[in-house]
């Protein structure tokens, strides 16, 4: 079995159907997700496929190419799963596009547009790009990538790639989706500002969400604005009941956010419900709705308290930067400074917001400051694991588990990462509690856990045995 040495391991989250398909005349089974799909020109390069269950007749469909900061393709094809359904999308994830050396995912996302173009009926006019995170930034180099321009790039919880300016996006539209508890938030936000003067459609669809693949509702509003867009610029046929569909999901929840007195997000819906209408069908009032609520006094209040966030958010920034150093520090470092640090950035008391502030913005800020510092530690205890030591790596994922929120995927990894640190240092009994908590709060990865070359020494230990037997039949010694 190989083994993994990464600190912090990925997590699948759901069993899918794997296999390699490398056989010309291999035919691929229609509304399924499969993944480990070898490409045929290059079988060190696989993805993670979904073919809509749709119209045989139908003989090119749009294509949306997805990369996940990770490599994980299904969960790239998984989110959106129902626009592939609804839209008649094909869906393909990179499985070695990651987060890591530009060239690995060149690499990936070239084999894939080899790959589709010769196996698949794509509609060349029709080409997507999206990503999450790091696989965002990708994303928005896909057409650069394959040396032509696409239709539209779909961003979720990060923006362009480092130095790519709107310029160099070369897609025709471009589509973000940001969480509220994302700590790229503000990023996004500052996204929306820097295309609006490029005459690139765009929009920045913000919901309730935390720093990963937006659930399938907010990717299937994704994928229907840019249907629309497909219909407007003479990509697609018009279709009014899809319009309609698309349309009428922001007016409902413009309506609902108008309702509960969240103002700000309403007007964007209805703004976007009317630009979305124009040209294509009668959508009277939208437009001034927005506009109206935009010049109330709840509209103005929401402005003042977001300038305030976006301060807090920057002098927060800074004391995270401070307190990582001071962690590091060479003598007054590592476990010791660890209260301290959890003291000066309020940690407590951002818990009790995140969970009881009066706004859910407030709420979110709360959310993603805490995210902040928790995978801002996250990212020192993988950067000094080789050259600083255990004691500061362990520090710094002390830290990362004291800011993470309960519920949070992540936590099982940073307990399970916590675990290897303690069995490699000799510290059987804190390893066997720290690997206890991941089990507890949901890690189930077998292959990681008896992959992973620091836990050897508590193989033998009878609770090690009784935590392993939870998740799996033990392997033949």
């Amino acid at each position: 079995m190989e083994r993994r040495s990464s600190l912090v391991p990925v997590i699948s989250l759901t069993v899918v159907v794997s296999f390699s398909l490398s056989a010309p005349g291999r035919e691929i089974e229609k509304g399924r997700l499969l993944d480990g799909i070898a490409c045929r020109a290059d079988a060190g390069q696989s993805y993670a496929l979904y073919l809509p269950s749709g119209d045989d007749r139908v003989e090119l469909q749009p294509v949306l190419f997805l990369f996940d900061p990770a490599a994980r393709g299904a969960e790239g094809v998984r989110a959106f799963l129902s626009a592939a359904e609804k839209f008649g999308w094909i869906l393909i994830g990179s499985n070695n596009s990651k987060n890591g050396p530009l060239k690995d995912s060149v690499a990936a996302g070239r084999a894939l547009w080899a790959e589709a173009k010769e196996r698949f009926p794509v509609d060349e006019n029709r080409v997507y790009a999206a990503g999450f995170s790091g696989g965002s930034r990708v994303a928005s180099i896909f057409a650069q990538v394959i040396g032509r321009k696409i239709a539209g790039v779909i961003g979720c919880g990060a923006g362009l790639a480092e130095g790519l300016g709107p310029d160099g996006l070369k897609a025709e539209a471009y589509f973000g989706l940001a969480g509220l508890r994302d700590f790229n938030y503000e990023e996004m936000k500052t996204l929306d500002r820097t295309l609006d003067p490029s005459g690139i459609p765009h929009r920045i669809l913000v919901f309730d969400g935390v720093h990963d693949w937006p659930d399938p509702v907010q990717c299937e509003r994704a994928a229907g604005w840019m249907e629309v867009l497909a219909v407007k610029s003479g990509r697609a046929e018009k279709d009014e009941t899809m319009i309609r569909s698309v349309i009428d999901r922001e007016m409902d929840e413009a309506r609902s956010l108008e309702k509960d007195g969240r103002v700000h997000w309403a007007a964007e819906r209805f703004e976007a419900a009317a630009g979305l209408a124009e040209g294509m069908i009668e959508l009277p009032g939208a437009a001034g709705r927005a506009e109206a609520l935009r010049k109330t006094p709840a509209a103005a209040r929401f402005w003042r308290e977001e300038k305030t966030r976006e301060r807090r958010t920057e002098l927060y920034r800074t004391g995270v930067d401070r307190a990582l150093g001071r962690i590091e520090a060479d003598e007054t470092g590592g476990a010791a400074a660890l209260a301290a640090v959890l003291k000066d950035l309020g940690v407590r008391r951002l818990k009790k917001e995140a969970a009881g502030a009066e706004t859910i913005e407030n709420r979110a800020l709360a959310s993603r400051l805490l995210f902040l510092l928790s995978f801002s530690a996250q990212v020192k205890a993988a950067s000094t694991y080789e050259r600083a030591g255990l004691s500061r790596t362990a520090a710094f994922l002390d830290l990362a588990i004291a800011a993470c929120e309960e519920g949070l995927s992540r936590l099982k990894s940073l307990y399970f990462s916590r675990a290897r640190i303690a069995a490699r240092a000799g510290d059987r009994k804190a390893a066997l509690d720290f690997l206890g908590e991941a089990v507890e709060r949901g890690f189930d990865d077998i292959e990681i856990l008896d992959g992973a070359e620091e836990l050897e020494g508590i193989r033998n230990e009878p609770r090690y045995r009784e935590i392993r037997e939870k998740l799996g039949r033990l392997p033949a010694a």
